[in-house]
This record gives C-alpha cells, sequence and structure tokens, in this order.
C-alpha cells in the first residue's frame, strides 16, 4: 500500500455480476436471465458460507440490473453482515471510459439508490467493469462523476501492460490516491493476478491461452487449470509472492465463475486459510481505505 503498507495483505473482493455479461443484449432473454441469476445466488451464497465459517472480511461490488430483478434475495445473503463491504458496479455492467459521461453518472446514480434500498448501505466504493491498465490516472471526467457521487475507493486499474499477452493476469500494482487528477482523496486499489474468469476460463474468454509467464515471479503457465486443486495452485502462488514481498494482494473474482469452476468454493476456503495461517490479514476494500485515509 504505497510507502506505508509494512506487511502483506488478502483484499477479499467480489464483482456480482451474472454470465449476462459474456452475451449480447438480444440474447438476454427473461429464461436466459433466470437461469444467470440463480447461478450469481448459488455463487454468492456459497462464498457467504466459507466467509462466514472463517470470519473473514469481503467486499461485494453489485451490478444493478441484478439487484432491480433480485435484490431482495441478494439483500437475504449479503445484508446486515458487519464484515461485509457493499460497493457499486454500475447497472449495466458498462464500460466507462466513454467520452459521453452522462450515461456513467446515471449508472452510478441508479445502482447507488438500489444498494441504499436493499441493504440499507451507504456505498463509497466502486468496481469498473473490465478495469484498465492504469486504471483512470489520467481520466478527471470519470473521477469526478465518482467524487460527485460519493465515491472514495475505487478499483479500475486490473489489466495487464500493453507488451502482455492478451488477457493476461495484472500486475501487482499497490493502492494509490488520484493526486496528479486532482482528486487527492480518492484512493485506487488494484486488481491484482488473474482474473478468475480467464484463470479458470469459465466464459470460454481465454480459450487461446498459449504457454506465457502466468505467475508474478515470471513463473510459466503451461495451460490453464482444470481442477479445483490446479487453480489453488495458482492463486496460492500469488499469494506467496505478496508475502515475500509484503504486497497488497487483490484478486478479482466473480461468484458466478468461481461457483461454474468449484462450487464447494475449496480454493477460495484453502486461499483464506493458508493466509490466516500466515498471520496475512484478510480485509475488504473499505477497510483498506480507511487505513491509509488515515495515514494520508
Amino acid at each position: 500500500m504505497t510507502a506505508e503498507q509494512k506487511q502483506p495483505t488478502l483484499v477479499l473482493r467480489f464483482d456480482v455480476e451474472s454470465a449476462a455479461a459474456l452475451h449480447a443484449p438480444s440474447d438476454r432473454t427473461d429464461a436466459k436471465w433466470a437461469e444467470w441469476i440463480e447461478e450469481s445466488l448459488a455463487g454468492v451464497a456459497s462464498i457467504c458460507r466459507v466467509l462466514n465459517e472463517l470470519k473473514a472480511r469481503a467486499s461485494f461490488f453489485m451490478v444493478g440490473e441484478l439487484l432491480a430483478r433480485a435484490g431482495r434475495r441478494y439483500a437475504e445473503l449479503l445484508a446486515g453482515n458487519e464484515r461485509f463491504n457493499i460497493g457499486n458496479h454500475t447497472y449495466t455492467h458498462m464500460w466507462i471510459l466513454g467520452d459521453d459521461t452522462g450515461c456513467f453518472r446515471d449508472e452510478l446514480l441508479r445502482t447507488t439508490d438500489l444498494i441504499e434500498r436493499h441493504f440499507a448501505f451507504v456505498p463509497i466504493g466502486f468496481t469498473a467493469p473490465g478495469c484498465f491498465h492504469r486504471g483512470l490516472r489520467g481520466r478527471a471526467a470519470q473521477l469526478k462523476v465518482l467524487w460527485e457521487g460519493g465515491y472514495r475507493h475505487v478499483t479500475t486499474d486490473g489489466a495487464a501492460g500493453p507488451q502482455a499477452p492478451p488477457n493476461s493476469p495484472a500486475p501487482f500494482t499497490q493502492p494509490y490516491w488520484y493526486t496528479d487528477e486532482g482528486f487527492p482523496e480518492i484512493l485506487e486499489v488494484p486488481l491484482t493476478g488473474w482474473h478468475c474468469n480467464m484463470l479458470f476460463n469459465t466464459g470460454h474468454q481465454n480459450d487461446g491461452w498459449r504457454p506465457a509467464p502466468g505467475l508474478p515471479d515470471g513463473t510459466v503457465v503451461e495451460r490453464l487449470p482444470r481442477t479445483v486443486e490446479e487453480g489453488f495452485a495458482i492463486r496460492k502462488g500469488e499469494l506467496e509472492y505478496a508475502i515475500e514481498n509484503r504486497l497488497v494482494y487483490s484478486p478479482c473474482m466473480h461468484p458466478w465463475s468461481l461457483y461454474r469452476f468449484d462450487p464447494e468454493l475449496k480454493h477460495l476456503r484453502r486461499l483464506i486459510e493458508v493466509a490466516m495461517d500466515r498471520g496475512v490479514p484478510c480485509v475488504n476494500c473499505r477497510d483498506v481505505y480507511s487505513l491509509l485515509a488515515a495515514k494520508s
């Protein structure tokens, strides 16, 4: 966490969307939506069982369209748990880097209203669908929308650099403030390591993976994991790198994708247990913000 970070940290964060994000709007029938929401809810329920049994803290960033369709059911799983932090992931899982920020503002506010209605929680955290190389650096217009919407910690930085193979894991960029853009009180909490849907290829988005560096120490991943044990080995390798280098480790995880790969969430449980056994704090994104804001 910039110069102030003195110990490795595991940030548990989940982008609560659905497989709808993989499909064109014309394919999103009511029947398909019902199927995708059931899968998303099953994933959230499995994650909550693990987190509650281990008493772990986590952030859940909600797509508003899911709350509009099934907000009560998500609230039954997540609302009222002091360890859980609820954030915004736009209404339709939109790309936010367009020149017209009006749509972004509308989606942000619409989802904020749904979060407040279903969770009685005022969100100050946002995650951008997709995330980008270097986040919102140089993007004052988007930061202004977030600031005016009351958002103080964001996750928008989480893509490999331009020289990396497509769909590669994100670098271990550490949290930083958007001071140069004129928003010194907005904290970026970057994604680090693999996005789960790319690592587990649950939506066939990474069918073209070829042997390439796939761990932060440069280890080559010959093929993507096919078993829970292989998936855990990659995640454990990322965590071990963070421990050795005293870094924040904030992997991108989606409930629907985790559930497709590992319905019982065994790899997630083992990852948290390794962190706890090693004395690594397991925190949510708001915890990171509160710690660094207090030190700034």
